[in-house]
């Protein structure tokens, strides 16, 4: 599986974490990271189903819009939003997979491009991500 961009993969910090907001404070703003040069949204995870409630946005550059290969992932949730995500939008040809455990171990949900819902096998307990 080929990575191109990871938040802090191998020591490296490729990756800046800027306001971040707790799920509890949906009026303060948003939590985002961004993720290798390019500042192009590739997701926003939502405490809530339906697409409501905080969110946190990546940003990175553009997917392959294949399965096949991974082109962006975040191995821990930063501050606040570890078991917390119930929706999620994709950008700039990417899909989603949630991870149950950090270091994207676990039980999954995804790819898919968007989802209102996570369903209650994942609902909350979102610790990774991966964009592809």
């Amino acid at each position: 599986m080929r990575s191109r961009y990871a938040l802090a993969a191998a020591g490296i910090a490729v990756a800046a974490l800027t306001t971040l907001a707790t799920p509890a404070s949906a009026t303060a703003a948003p939590a985002a990271s961004t993720l290798g040069p390019a500042a192009t949204v590739i997701g926003i995870e939502f405490v809530d189903a339906n697409y409501q409630g905080a969110t946190y946005t990546v940003t990175g550059g553009t997917c392959t819009a294949t399965t096949s290969d991974v082109d962006f992932y975040v191995n821990s949730m930063p501050g606040g939003w570890n078991d917390v995500v119930s929706s999620f939008h994709s950008y700039a040809n990417c899909y989603t997979k949630l991870y149950e455990n950090s270091n994207r171990n676990g039980s999954t949900y995804g790819f898919v491009g968007d989802s209102s819902y996570v369903g209650n096998a994942m609902n909350d307990r979102a610790s990774s991500i991966e964009w592809s």
